[in-house]
């Protein structure tokens, strides 16, 4: 078994950190979905002089609760949720001290995509009985299930659209589909191990 985990862990993650790479660089239906500020450098500046630290900013957010008595904050409540219907909307990670170094998130990317495929081989080694297409469907519907668990919140709660939300659905489950082909080869059930594996 701890042969089969590293296996996957290691295999599957290239195969999922190359398609993502593929995916995002070459193909167009991730960065289509982004839109540009009118003025990027009045923007940015704006940003900065009202984020005083690296963090989540949620607009409109209002004033901090903390010390407000009961009748405060149903007022607070109410006058955020007026503008909250008027709009506009902003759910923004704030990151003030750049992006950092390419090579690092890159790094950092194949590292957790191994760490998922160690997850997803652990999974596919508590099944039994299933073929190895079956084993592959079981790795790509993880990933589907893991895309609505992550980005279907964001869609309901947050207004990111439709499109951005579909294109993660779908790339989502062909990268653990991909990366499927390679774990379901290489950690086999034992019931499937022993019986040489059906398709």
């Amino acid at each position: 078994m701890l042969k089969s985990l590293v296996l996957g862990a290691i295999l599957g993650g290239i195969t999922a950190f190359l398609w993502s790479f593929i995916s995002w660089s070459f193909l167009p239906w991730h960065l289509i979905q982004y839109r540009s500020f009118q003025n990027e450098d009045e923007v940015s500046a704006l940003v900065s002089s009202h984020t005083p630290e690296s963090g989540i900013y949620l607009l409109p957010m209002g004033s901090p609760q903390q010390g407000m008595n009961a009748e405060q904050k149903k007022a607070a409540v109410e006058i955020r949720t007026q503008k909250m219907q008027k709009g506009p909307l902003m759910f923004a990670a704030i990151q003030r001290g750049g992006f950092g170094s390419f090579p690092r998130v890159l790094l950092t990317q194949l590292l957790y995509q191994m760490l998922a495929a160690l997850l997803l081989t652990w999974l596919l080694l508590q099944t039994a009985g299933l073929s190895y297409a079956r084993r592959v469907a079981f790795l790509a519907i993880a990933g589907l299930a893991a895309s609505v668990i992550a980005d279907l919140p964001y869609w309901n709660w947050y207004g990111f659209p439709a499109a951005y939300t579909g294109v993660n659905l779908i790339d989502y489950t062909l990268t653990w589909l991909l990366a499927g082909l390679v774990i379901a080869k290489v950690a086999k059930p034992q019931s499937a191990a022993a019986s040489g594996g059906s398709v």
